[in-house]
């Protein structure tokens, strides 16, 4: 029977083992996603502000690089199929690592991180359409006017709804850290009751030697009362000096 148990007992050992080893393969592809994410976006970002800051020391008719646009347009297809690629392997880890709670908050972690990826990314694209439209450049079917304005008002409302979200997540960033600081605070003032709680403990433990010594002081000479008399004192000093 003994035997039976260890090898049942190797079984769980090697299933978590595996379960740790695929955790940790999903977890390193998900890792290289946001690491080419971050890099691609830096670039794309370096290129429109070196764009920027060349367009104003150029003359008004000067004309861009033409290779400009549709480099950047392909970095930023890039990215989004990086970010699609990202939220389907966090989809896969939520789906089958949930039971861990450590693999939870791992995986609640990286979901935080790929939203606030997802909101730079979308900032990034409207600097890049604005761009393309001061320049005439359309990468997409051509609309009517109609529909040009429609976009141009549906671009400012993302902007908007962006600005906002910002907004909210700075505010929930605070109030972590006002949850946090005020959990350490509970702490510290528990810490303190339960230290208060032992050395009333403690005194009450004593009252009975003290009531008995009082109880039977007469029976003692005028030294040893004297003696006692500033033990105690000093017990009792000491006690509330400690507090």
């Amino acid at each position: 029977m003994r035997k039976k148990y260890s090898v049942l007992d190797d079984e769980d050992h090697i299933g978590d083992y595996n379960e740790g080893v695929r955790y940790r393969e999903y977890k390193k592809s998900i890792r290289n996603i946001q690491i080419n994410f971050e890099q691609s976006l830096s670039e794309v970002k370096e290129n429109i502000n070196s764009y920027e800051n060349d367009r104003l020391k150029r003359s008004p008719h000067a004309e861009c690089p033409p290779e400009f646009f549709p480099h950047n347009k392909k970095k930023i297809n890039e990215l989004e199929n990086l970010y699609k690629s990202g939220i389907q392997t966090l989809e896969i880890l939520k789906n089958n690592f949930s039971q861990n709670k450590t693999y939870v908050l791992e995986i609640s972690r990286y979901l935080s991180i790929f939203e606030k990826l997802k909101i730079q990314l979308q900032s990034l694209k409207n600097m890049f359409d604005k761009m393309c439209a001061q320049n005439r450049i359309n990468f997409y079917p051509q609309k009517d006017s109609a529909s040009v304005v429609y976009k141009h008002n549906e671009i400012n409302h993302v902007i908007k709804e962006r600005s906002a979200l910002q907004h909210s997540i700075s505010e929930l960033d605070n109030m972590i850290s006002i949850g946090q600081e005020t959990n350490w605070k509970l702490k510290l003032q528990n810490y303190t009751i339960t230290q208060q709680m032992k050395k009333i403990h403690f005194l009450n433990e004593q009252l009975p030697k003290i009531q008995k010594i009082i109880k039977n002081i007469r029976y003692y000479t005028t030294k040893r009362t004297v003696i006692l008399a500033i033990t105690i004192a000093s017990f009792i000093f000491l006690f509330f000096m400690l507090r």
